[in-house]
């Protein structure tokens, strides 16, 4: 699949996430701009069998959903490899914890090298929190995130593994 292709979808999906979580598709909708939010982050990306390496990623979030979409590349076996993800999540906020959630979901992922392709659906889980003002979600803040994927099986491997993450929410 082509780069342009894979960044339409990008665009495309968090656009339809941003639409659907805001009319309540998925769902409350939720009238205030306060429960919607862009983030961006980036971390260390254990890729199973392809090692590991730097990723970075963009994530769309509704109070209790999130689209995002992921990027990273890396050197194995003599080959580089460019592996591009869109995955959608569930989210639930501890109240006990302002600022602390975990969710669960699952996402489309691409992986290209040396002119070929090859894709799967795979599933994670998160936990997240959010440093600064917790308690008003929505709010600019920096925050840490951690993934676990599983369920990737490509053509000879897997890149199931942890994703830690730090961003910047908008």
């Amino acid at each position: 699949m082509s780069r342009p292709t894979v960044a339409l979808m990008v665009v495309a999906m968090l656009a339809l996430a941003s639409v659907a979580c805001g009319q309540g598709y998925f769902g409350q909708a939720y009238d205030s701009a306060a429960y919607k939010a862009w983030q961006l982050r980036a971390g260390y990306y254990d890729l199973g069998d392809l090692g590991s390496d730097i990723g970075f990623g963009a994530d769309y979030m509704a109070r209790d959903w999130m689209a995002s979409a992921d990027y990273v590349t890396t050197s194995a076996f003599g080959d580089d490899f460019d592996i591009w993800s869109l995955s959608g999540t569930y989210l639930k906020r501890m109240a006990e914890k302002p600022g602390t959630y975990y969710g669960a979901g699952a996402g489309w992922y691409d992986l290209s090298a040396n002119g070929g392709s090859d894709d799967s659906i795979g599933y994670h889980v998160l936990f997240g929190t959010e440093f600064g003002s917790p308690d008003q979600f929505g709010e600019p803040a920096w925050f840490a995130q951690a993934r676990y994927l599983f369920g990737t099986d490509f053509d000879g491997g897997d890149t199931d593994g942890i994703q830690a993450s730090v961003g910047r929410r908008f």
